[in-house]
């Protein structure tokens, strides 16, 4: 029976009553009578393109839309097959259905129901009765066959408000089968919140699917299930996108009950749920994620779950366990929904009763870093581990802190093959962590893995002394060496040199003394005699420094430039002797260092930019021979930009700004001289104030960051030895040279320090350092003087500083 567009609409009265169930199309051959077997025929109908079928009822009586009986109830009296062809676009609507209401029913033997693109279920109910949007019934005996549903287009499957039990497609009893061939998509939402739905369900029956499936849950409880296998039904999946809202999204349950999930792709949220000797087999590619949980009934099933490629992500949310566990590739993040806060942090834990592989997952746990006690997520794995595992740590608040044993992340009951190692940096407060195996730790079980914040340092071995036998010559005894001491030290970053260097170059890369400013300032007016001091002057500077930090982990080398402008704006004496004047000055400087850690090999870069602007003014008490007292002073205020970049980090950036003050002071005493030149020696002093800080700042893991070094006072005390004169090819001009050498010793009350949540570290070896400069100030003629000199800095613990000045000023 071939028909075509067929539309049908069925309004049941409200309050009608006299019928145990409606069908908008009924397909059935043969009874529950004694018909024999030989007055049966098959029959079969086949509906157009486009045809629609709805039934409005009135929340009381069965709906079916296409309703197939194909066979008797007992096997001998099974019937030819019965089948109905639904072509493309058709659609089938229930309203107001009641209990047992039915989009599609193939029922009982040799029913089949065969659908093409574009087939739309809608089964709506209004008092939370419960319905299906397919059905393919069997029996509870072993048949030839069930009734059948085979969905070889694209279908949609939508249940509205439905009750416990409610299903987008069953297939019930042995013989019931649901295929399809492209995707199939269902949505089951209730307002009901104590109802128990399924989105595919196979209870006894068997659904396959070779097409990709979407499936949404929407308002029910905790049990239902998006996809569910029970009572020996088999499920078989190839490709999924899964919401199960608070529910499941697969489950298995009982003897034989089998979920099988082809290699594809699978996007799920919900749980994986095995119980009663049930099992579920998931092979999920690359690009699927999975967000929720895996648990075990009361009575345990199996569950085992394969996850590859890069792109694939088990996000888990809570305490897990499932029987094996393969990443290819994949990441398994354990996630946190405390904001980085370690008063709401809640360690999961994941176990495997079974096997671990892994080749090239990636692990994600979440830490508070600390010490050995520190809370941490886990994984347990009863059975084998093998391949290799990287090992991610997001730090939940902590402040970092020495380990001595470690802090257990892997826990190996079976055979510990596999490897753990860290992908990138992992840190907290002013240290790195490790991922380390219980064979590097001393006391610690050999299966596991650890995170540890600590390192020994290599001591050698004393060399024992051979006892010297005595006569008779009789064997000697060697001497057992002694125990090698285990020290524990922690793992410093190395972003703190970073700052160190970055807090250090802002205090003092505008830093000047008289004569790197001004060079020799007197000279003669080419007209009147009168001595003049107004000027424009310019220095360059470029330098080299070294430091290491107080651990002596951390090296740190930095090169920088700094350029600066600036005149005289006003002069004068006071008794035609001495001489004061004021000027202006402004600069560029820039700063770039790199911190390298012997003991991880990663490094940290700095970086400083930032400019000044100030006031300087000088007094020479003698103007006239340039002995005697002088004193030099300046106010800068300095702003910079500065930048952190440690190996495998974020970059981070913050401001820093203050205000840096000198007071110089000199004596200059003439040793002699003769026809073309004097002989000079210059003791001086200088106090300068340095008050350039940053505001204390958290980066982007979550560690605290405080300057602690804002208001140091450096020292200066030194002596300079010159000479001042001319060559005889220069006798009758304006030039002169004054070539120097210099001896400072400096002295800092502080160190730079860094505080990296609550552990310190400073710059070492720059609180006393010696300096010895060389330089010539020349005057090209009474309107040109240019200066320069080279100056080496030298401390404790590796320090070391190298400067070259070029100045140059004109004289108006």
């Amino acid at each position: 029976m071939q028909l075509g567009k067929t539309d049908v609409v069925i309004n049941f009265a409200d309050g009608a009553t006299g019928s145990s169930y409606i069908s908008a199309v009924r397909l059935k051959n043969g009874s529950t009578g004694s018909l024999p077997a030989a007055l049966a025929q098959t029959v079969t109908a086949e509906f157009g393109a486009g045809s629609t079928f709805i039934i409005n009822g009135n929340n009381h009586v069965e709906l079916i839309g296409i309703d197939i009986e194909a066979g008797l109830y007992t096997p001998a009296l099974l019937l030819p097959d019965m089948t109905a062809f639904l072509n493309e676009n058709t659609t089938v609507t229930l309203n107001k259905a009641g209990n047992s209401s039915v989009g599609l029913y193939s029922y009982i033997s040799g029913g089949k129901i065969k659908t093409k693109d574009g087939l739309l279920v809608n089964v709506n109910t209004d008092n939370h009765s419960t319905v299906y949007g397919i059905r393919a019934q069997g029996i509870s005996t072993p048949t030839t066959v069930g009734g059948v549903v085979e969905l070889e287009g694209t279908s949609t499957i939508n249940i509205v408000n439905g009750g416990t039990g409610s299903t987008g497609i069953l297939a019930h009893q042995i013989g019931g089968k649901v295929t399809a061939l492209k995707r199939v998509t269902i949505n089951n939402t209730t307002t009901d919140s104590t109802a128990m739905l399924y989105g595919l369900w196979a209870s006894k029956g068997v659904i396959d699917f070779s097409g990709p499936t979407a499936i949404t849950l929407d308002g029910g409880d905790a049990n239902s299930s998006a996809i569910a296998a029970t009572s020996a039904g088999t499920v078989t999946l190839t490709g999924a996108m899964v919401n199960a809202g608070n529910g499941r999204a697969f489950y298995a349950s009982g003897q034989d009950s089998v979920l099988t999930g082809n290699a594809a792709q699978y996007n799920a949220t919900g749980t994986i749920m095995s119980s009663s000797n049930g099992v579920i087999d998931l092979t999920m590619t690359e690009g699927s994620t999975f967000t929720g949980t895996s648990l075990f009934g009361t009575t345990p099933g199996t569950t085992n779950l394969t996850m590859s490629g890069t792109g694939s992500v088990w996000n888990m949310t809570g305490d897990s366990t499932l029987s094996n566990l393969t990443l290819d590739g994949a990441t398994l993040k354990y996630n946190d929904t405390s904001t980085l806060n370690r008063s709401t942090f809640t360690p999961k834990m994941l176990t495997i009763a079974g096997n671990y592989a892994s080749n090239g997952g990636t692990l994600v746990l979440n830490t508070v870093l600390e010490d050995d006690t520190s809370t941490t997520d886990k994984l347990v794995v009863k059975g084998d581990t093998s391949g290799h595992t990287n090992v991610v740590i997001t730090n939940i608040g902590g402040n970092g802190a020495l380990t001595t044993n470690g802090i257990e992340i892997v826990q190996v009951l079976g055979n510990s093959v596999g490897t753990f190692n860290n992908s990138g940096r992992i840190v907290a407060g002013a240290f790195d962590y490790f991922v380390r195996p219980g064979t590097a730790i001393s006391g610690a079980n050999a299966n596991n893995w650890y995170l540890i914040s600590d390192y020994s340092p290599v001591i050698p071995p004393i060399e024992p002394i051979p006892v010297v036998p005595e006569l008779p010559v009789i064997k000697p005894i060697a001497p057992e060496s002694p125990a090698v001491p285990v020290i524990n030290a922690p793992v410093y970053r190395p972003e703190a040199g970073s700052y160190l260097a970055n807090q250090s170059a802002a205090n003092t890369l505008f830093m000047t003394r008289l004569h790197d400013r001004l060079g020799e300032t007197q000279y003669t007016d080419v007209l009147t005699g009168e001595q003049k001091v107004t000027s424009l002057w310019m220095r360059n500077v470029g330098g080299h420094n070294r430091f290491r930090d107080g651990s002596g982990q951390l090296r740190t080398t930095s090169n920088r430039y700094v350029l600066q402008l600036g005149g005289d704006i006003v002069q004068w004496s006071n008794n035609d002797l001495d001489r004061l004047h004021l000027g202006v000055m402004a600069g560029y400087g820039s700063n770039n260092s790199k911190t390298q850690s012997k003991v991880t090999d990663y490094a940290s870069k700095g970086k400083v930019d930032g400019y000044s602007a100030g006031v300087y003014g000088t007094w020479y008490a003698n103007e006239t021979d340039k002995t005697g007292v002088y004193v030099d002073s300046w106010v800068l205020y300095n702003w910079f930009d500065n930048e952190v970049k440690g190996d495998y980090l974020g970059t981070e950036n913050y401001k820093s700004r203050g205000v840096t003050a000198s007071l110089e002071g000199g004596y200059s005493f003439k040793l002699g001289q003769h026809e073309q030149a004097s002989y000079w020696l210059q003791p001086k002093a200088q106090v300068v104030w340095m008050g350039v800080s940053a505001n204390d700042r958290r980066e982007s893991n979550g560690t605290g960051i405080k300057h602690e070094t804002d208001n140091n006072l450096m020292t200066r005390l030194g002596l300079r030895a010159y000479m001042n004169g001319h060559n005889r090819i220069d006798d009758g001009k304006d030039r002169t040279f004054q070539p120097f050498i210099e001896a400072n010793w400096i002295y800092n009350t502080e160190n730079y320090t860094v505080k990296m949540n609550n552990v310190s570290n400073s710059q070492a070896g720059a609180k006393n350092r010696g300096e010895l400069k060389v330089g010539v100030e020349g005057q090209l003629n009474t309107r040109l003087n240019v200066w320069g000199n080279v100056a080496q800095q030298m401390g404790d613990k590796g320090y070391s500083d190298t400067q070259a000045m070029l100045g140059v000023k004109y004289s108006f």
